[in-house]
């Protein structure tokens, strides 16, 4: 995996791996014609996160839910900031599918304050996120099947921080990603999961840097990790 510190070069989808779909429809796109739309992330925490994966979709899907095992995809990013893998892995469950379009909003790292503008097409009717909270074990900034805006007025949704419930928290350098907002000249980190420190548990709200490991506090956060707009042109 390339290092976080340059801006990440998302490749085209080599892998794709089963998404966790609770899909009782038949996998027709929702009914109307395609409408654009243009969305803003907007960090709001003294942590970094990935450029985002998107999906607009039907109802019956979902990128993550809470109280269930990550998929592979989502844990690729909230362990690794593996960006192309979770890419992969939903444009084979959602796009092959049929059942909506997915993406990629921008293609570096989002610092604290910054944000990142896309805009993506569409016929269907939800929209989901995942994004890494980059200084963490396995933490991420999650969006969870809400509604599109159905007139032209701005929509705002608060994106909270979930767990990936896949790697110990640690919250040590070695233990993440070797971006070097997070490693300070330390020459830690890893790219790779490291079996020692699996947790196989669920998806579920995140506590924050508690403090016991070497990372700073300066990358804690309170309250939602990001903001979204989402206006109809």
């Amino acid at each position: 995996m390339k290092k976080l510190g340059t801006p990440l070069k998302i490749a085209a989808a080599v892998m794709a791996a089963a998404l966790a779909l609770a899909t009782a429809a038949s996998g027709a796109a929702a009914s109307g014609g395609e409408v654009t739309y243009e969305a803003t992330l907007t960090n709001t925490t003294g942590n970094y996160l990935t450029p985002p994966n998107f999906a607009a979709h039907t109802k019956d899907a979902s990128l993550f839910q809470v109280n269930r095992p990550a998929s592979p995809g989502v844990q690729a990013v909230a362990e690794n900031g593996g960006v192309p893998v979770l890419a992969a892995e939903i444009a084979g469950a959602v796009d092959a599918a049929g059942i909506g379009d997915s993406g990629i909003g921008g293609d570096a790292p989002i610092p604290p304050g910054g944000s990142v503008t896309f805009e993506f097409t569409t016929s269907a009717d939800r929209l989901s996120i995942v994004s890494m909270l980059i200084c963490t074990n396995d933490g991420f900034a999650g969006l969870d099947s809400k509604a599109l805006p159905k007139g032209h007025a701005a929509k705002q949704y608060r994106l909270q921080g979930y767990d990936a419930g896949t790697e110990i928290n640690t919250e040590r350098r070695a233990d993440l990603v070797p971006a070097p907002f997070c490693q300070l000249g330390s020459g830690l980190g890893t790219g790779e999961s490291n079996p020692a420190l699996a947790e196989n548990s669920v998806v579920r709200r995140h506590q924050g840097i508690q403090g016991v490991g070497d990372l700073e506090d300066k990358f804690d956060w309170s309250g939602p990790v990001a903001e979204l707009t989402v206006t109809r042109k």
